[in-house]
């Protein structure tokens, strides 16, 4: 990877960073001056990493007044659980099936990182332990459908799940985090997907992604 590709992906991914955890506000105007200057980057690569944050779902062309960051809404994050459930269901079915031992040591793997930030999750609520927690979180749910057998499930589904991410950190402003609740949601989803039980594991997945609509709502 050559240098500005490396520039332009660490840019990437501290803006979309900024959108997750609310630095840069839905609706915000993203003006390239600004940006150019709290990046330390220049237009060009600007440019190139705010076109790829539109097709991420982050960002978008206002005709021709520039970029601004998407606005949440209740509808936006209906729909993003609606096919978060769909592609999730659909690939840990297909995992639990047809994994190998290789598909296990990944889903153990990852959910002992994230119970180990879960634990430290109760006692504390940074961002940085909160931004470990987001990336975790992440890992473990795509280790679970990791051995679907299509790299465009697993494609789709790492969008989708980065945006509906955003939520899960505007829940965790508002609601707070769950604590042993979730730890107990994951450590139950890992062991129905290693136990092979199908059924039971998309039942608990399914009660899992839910719980987010429903807190959504109070």
């Amino acid at each position: 990877m050559s240098s500005s590709s490396t520039v332009a992906e660490t840019v990437y991914n501290e803006i979309r960073d900024d959108v997750l955890y609310g630095e840069l506000q839905p609706g915000s105007k993203l003006k390239l001056e600004v940006l150019r200057e709290r990046y330390s980057v220049g237009v060009n690569t600007l440019r190139e990493v705010l076109n790829r944050l539109v097709a991420s779902g982050f960002v978008f062309v206002e005709g021709q007044k520039g970029f601004r960051v998407v606005e949440t809404s209740s509808s936006n994050f209906m729909e993003l659980t609606s096919m978060r459930l769909l592609l999730e269901r659909d690939g840990l079915s297909a995992s639990i099936r047809h994994g190998d031992v290789e598909w296990e040591a990944r889903v153990a793997g990852a959910h002992h990182k994230l119970a180990a930030t879960e634990k430290k999750m109760i006692a504390e609520n940074s961002r940085e332990l909160t931004a470990r927690w987001s990336q975790y979180d992440r890992e473990f749910h795509q280790a679970l459908i990791s051995a679907c057998g299509s790299d465009l499930h697993l494609r789709l589904h790492r969008e989708i799940f980065d945006q509906f991410r955003r939520y899960v950190v505007i829940e965790l402003k508002t609601h707070g985090f769950r604590g042993q609740e979730i730890i107990d949601e994951h450590r139950e989803l890992c062991e129905l997907a290693l136990a092979r039980d199908v059924d039971n594991a998309i039942a608990r997945l399914t009660d899992h992604i839910e719980t987010y609509r429903h807190r959504s709502q109070d």
